[in-house]
């Protein structure tokens, strides 16, 4: 009966041994594989807001540009300024560039604006975009008949030109009759831009402008 004893108490003993080193082992694994940040992966309903080891799908670049907050890309959406006093800003000899609002309502940007001109900050490709909307009381220019050929350029201006370069130009008749015209002129387009380009906007008639902005913008993103 005592040898029994022995070998009851030896194998209660081993057993306690036994569930004591499973539950450390185990409580081992769960902090190594929560250290790693595994249930990110395998538990995504489960996964905290904050986890450190998420990885995104694509490379991130985070950049800081000189116009402001921090972005994944150079982007921009400039509406018509509306403000009183002259609406243009002479840019170079025999070029006006129109004026923009840059953070009122709709408008936008991380790039730096000034002078009428987007400066890109980033080599890259670009889409770059403009919408003017014209209202002409065609009786005061006396043009019945006539017409008025209205004209919308985006150029870009760089250090290394001597002069700007018209990046895109279109142009659209108006006043072929008697009454009020409203004429509105869209373009776009992608382009290869360097950190010493500028892009500004001109029009034949800034006085005729509608400078709402749904109805008259300019804006660039990198794509």
């Amino acid at each position: 009966m005592a040898g029994t004893r022995i070998v009851d108490r030896s194998l209660l003993w081993y057993s306690a041994l036994l569930t004591v080193l499973l539950v450390c082992s185990n409580l081992a694994l769960g902090l190594y594989f929560r250290r790693l940040g595994l249930q990110c992966f395998h538990f995504p309903a489960l996964r905290p807001a904050n986890c450190s080891h998420e990885f995104p799908r694509s490379p991130i670049r985070i950049i800081d540009t000189p116009g402001g907050d921090l972005i994944e890309k150079p982007a921009a959406h400039l509406t018509g300024c509306s403000g009183g006093g002259n609406q243009s800003e002479v840019t170079t000899p025999g070029l006006q560039a129109l004026r923009w609002d840059f953070s009122k309502g709709t408008a936008y940007t991380n790039m730096v604006y000034a002078d009428g001109q987007l400066h890109i900050p980033r080599q890259g490709l670009y889409y770059v975009y403009s919408q003017v909307a014209f209202y002409l009381a065609c009786e005061e220019w006396g043009t019945q008949g006539a017409g008025v050929v209205l004209v919308h350029n985006i150029y870009r201006w760089s250090d290394t030109y001597p002069e700007p370069i018209a990046l895109l130009t279109a142009t659209k008749s108006a006043c072929g009759g008697r009454g009020d015209w409203h004429a509105t002129i869209s373009q776009g387009g992608l382009f290869y831009l360097h950190p010493t380009d500028r892009l500004f906007v001109t029009v034949s008639q800034p006085a005729s402008v509608q400078r709402q902005e749904q109805r008259t913008f300019f804006g660039a993103f990198m794509v």
